[in-house]
């Protein structure tokens, strides 16, 4: 799967999360740039923060265009930081898993929770139009 982010408004940004998967296989995210005008706009990942036997290390990364990223978005602990005034940002983000197979109960759950993050509480109850 794919996603297009388009970072226009001042205070855009992404706040910290996993990119869980429900799939059985491992789930790498792959994130290209292809639009960075803005300086304050990057990309911060937390290294180790699940790891008590090992210090907590902060990446900031900029994503210029055609720089690409890639990283296991189930282990990862990373944002993006709010845009600024003037500024824009486009990035591509792509998802490789390993198997696709997925179990039916977490399918749903997974059908749900993308519905409801993406479409509004309304269209999970409401359906295809």
């Amino acid at each position: 799967s794919c996603a297009l982010y388009y970072y226009t408004e001042p205070g855009d940004h992404i706040g910290f999360h996993y990119d869980t998967s429900y799939y059985k296989g491992a789930r790498y995210t792959i994130l290209m740039g292809l639009l960075d005008r803005a300086p304050s706009c990057k990309l911060v990942c937390q290294l180790y923060k699940d790891d008590p036997s090992r210090p907590m290390k902060e990446l900031v990364l900029s994503t210029a265009p055609g720089d690409m990223v890639v990283f296991n978005g189930d282990k990862l602990w990373h944002a993006v930081t709010p845009l600024e005034e003037g500024e824009e940002r486009i990035a591509l983000t792509m998802e490789y898993v390993t198997n696709p197979e997925m179990g039916p109960f977490k399918r749903l759950y997974s059908n749900l929770k993308d519905s409801f993050a993406y479409f509004g509480l309304k269209a999970v109850f409401k359906g295809k139009s």
